[in-house]
């Protein structure tokens, strides 16, 4: 409103009601523009206006309701990026960056192993930017089973039997060998050959726990869950998780020659593969 003292003069010199639209601020009575309830101080945009997007709160973080700067947003990231990554399961090509394997198969029953092994070489990338950042000097890679499962059928009174689980084991500490490790930037890789340490003719595998599969067996599942990570070290610190776990599996799908060679063969259902699988075995 305006017009000197006189409430029925607007500020262009128009007679209108104060109370009106033209006359001030609309059907009722009005208050000056602020925040409501002052938590912001006085003149401040509100957050949700054109000029306030870019308005930080007064403890320094990006008003409410809006998404933070790219600087920001990308800086948050960057704080929880790990200095390792990991760049190939490798369970098919030949073992390349852990010296003593570097030229052997990996993959399912590879040649050269025992028969019902299976074989993968497991490789990370260190960020150089990141590990310099995070003052890391030092790596060990590492392993845990998740989980280990081994199942059977039977030839009982001539017929097979459903499968049955025989031995079932939880998490447990499985880090690979010092000597099947590659723990110099800017590869770091281990080497893991999970299965049965048994000849093709052998009469019963040893499984988890050492639990034996029956004589009278003609079926055997060994399923293999495992968990792989990097640690990494700062000068005079302990050892800490410098990459994200990656879970794999291994899986020995056998089935015996009853009736000629009395030999185990590989059947559907061997693999080494990346995720961890569960369940009855098909």
């Amino acid at each position: 409103m305006g017009g000197d003292s006189n409430p029925w003069v607007s500020s262009s010199g128009e007679v209108a009601h104060p109370l009106s639209p033209r006359g001030g601020g609309g059907a009722g009575a009005a208050s000056p523009p602020g925040p409501i309830g002052g938590s912001v101080p006085d003149g401040t945009a509100h957050p949700q206006s054109p000029a306030g997007k870019n308005l930080q709160s007064p403890d320094g973080g990006v008003a409410q309701g809006l998404k933070p700067s790219k600087s920001k947003a990308t800086a948050a990231a960057d704080a929880k990026k790990f200095p390792v990554t990991l760049v190939k399961f490798n369970n098919k090509d030949k073992g390349a960056i852990v010296t003593d394997i570097k030229g052997h198969p990996m993959g399912p029953h590879p040649p050269g192993n025992f028969p019902f092994v299976n074989a993968v070489e497991i490789v990370f990338k260190v960020d150089a930017d990141l590990a310099k950042k995070a003052r890391i000097t030092e790596y060990r890679c590492r392993q845990n089973v998740f989980s280990q499962e081994m199942w059977e059928r039977e030839l009982k009174d001539g017929k097979v039997t459903d499968w049955a689980k025989t031995a079932n084991t939880g998490k447990e500490p499985d880090d690979p060998d010092p000597l099947l490790q590659a723990t110099t930037p800017p590869d770091l890789a281990y080497h893991d050959a999970p299965g049965f340490m048994a000849v093709a003719k052998s009469e019963q595998f040893s499984g988890p726990g050492g639990k034996l599969t029956s004589k009278t067996a003609v079926m055997v599942f060994l399923r293999q869950n495992f968990v792989g990570w990097i640690d990494g070290r700062r000068k005079n610190k302990d050892w800490e998780p410098v990459s994200d776990e990656v879970k794999w599996h291994s899986n020995q799908s056998l089935v015996r020659d009853i009736l000629f060679t009395q030999s185990w063969n590989s059947t559907d259902g061997t693999e080494i593969e990346l995720g961890h699988t569960q369940g009855i075995p098909k």
